[in-house]
């Protein structure tokens, strides 16, 4: 019920990466109808796109995500992961792509801070990983007040 990163396997990082590759693919081929369909449902229908294709699409990504991340990192780990670089991207940018950018960078960039974190500080490691997680979206959010 409860994985762990560091318990991986070498067949669930290559499931992992296959994902990935898929994922960025779908994304890439997709990026203006899925775009179109998560800021505008009514225009995109009345454009001739096939919503509930594409929101079937969306589900299914989300899910299979949600469920091969559970089985190998944990159902805290994943849900950060999924969670947060979304909040913290969308306090920072206004675009779509910047959103994307954004969020992808903060996984990467907060995934590798809580590995260092939990090696040196001898802590789980997706408990440390959600540290810093919220760490970043606190200090987000306290940037955000000052500019305000």
């Amino acid at each position: 019920m409860f994985g762990s990163i560091l318990a991986m396997k070498s067949t669930d990082v290559i499931l992992s990466i296959i994902l990935s590759v898929v994922l960025i693919t779908i994304y890439v081929v997709f990026y203006n109808r899925l775009f179109l369909i998560s800021f505008d449902e009514k225009f995109a229908k009345a454009s001739g796109i096939s919503v509930t294709w594409y929101q079937f699409l969306i589900s299914i990504i989300t899910a299979l995500v949600v469920v091969l991340g559970m089985r190998m990192m944990g159902t805290l780990l994943i849900s950060s992961l999924i969670v947060f670089p979304a909040i913290i991207s969308r306090k920072l940018t206004n675009s779509f792509k910047g959103l994307v950018s954004v969020s992808a960078l903060t996984s990467i960039i907060c995934f590798l801070l809580g590995i260092f974190a939990s090696f040196y500080l001898n802590l789980p490691v997706g408990a440390a990983i959600v540290m810093v997680y919220i760490l970043l979206l606190v200090i987000v959010n306290v940037v955000n007040v000052i500019n305000i």
